[in-house]
């Protein structure tokens, strides 16, 4: 099978989205930095690594946020559950 030539809009657009990704890549690196703040701030307060009735506040806001966007709004839930999961992870080292 002959080797395809990609043509140079399709490869512009993927140049995009790698760009893209590497500033997503940043925001979240940026977003576990302050996250580890408040885990260390929790463990010196005292306070529980999960903050349930902020979780839920944060994923109803999200959501409306999701639904202007026009993304998929169960897609978007899911995907921060995983880093609300990754950031409660994180605050318990703090605890050790």
């Amino acid at each position: 099978m002959p080797s395809q030539q990609a043509p140079d809009e399709l490869l512009a657009l993927r140049e995009k989205i790698d760009s893209i990704d590497e500033e997503m890549l940043d925001l979240l690196a940026r977003r576990f930095n302050v996250t580890a703040r408040v885990g260390e701030l929790k463990a010196e307060s005292g306070l529980d690594s999960v903050d349930p009735v902020r979780e839920q506040e944060k994923l109803e806001r999200l959501r409306a946020l999701a639904g202007e966007k026009s993304l998929n709004s169960e897609f978007i839930l899911d995907l921060f559950q995983t880093l609300f999961d990754e950031v409660v992870k994180n605050h318990r080292n703090f605890l050790k």
